[in-house]
């Protein structure tokens, strides 16, 4: 994740922040693009999420990491 990440209402670089879920980290399941024998079952990836807050407004973004 770009560490100069901006605030698309303030324009002020987004602060990391961190995410409580309670079972562990967030991840985001993607569309997979492989033709294995995963993909044939419908097994996508699942990728970290990386949580950014905008200090001015409060706007939290997600970024996924590959």
């Amino acid at each position: 994740m770009a560490d100069d990440a901006r605030c698309p209402d303030c324009g002020v670089t987004l602060a990391e922040a961190d995410l409580f879920t309670g079972q562990g980290d967030l991840k985001v399941r993607t569309e997979t693009d492989e033709d294995g024998v995963l993909a044939a079952v419908g097994v996508a990836k699942a990728l970290e999420v990386s949580p950014r807050r905008c200090p001015d407004c409060g706007l939290v973004r997600f970024y996924a990491e590959e």
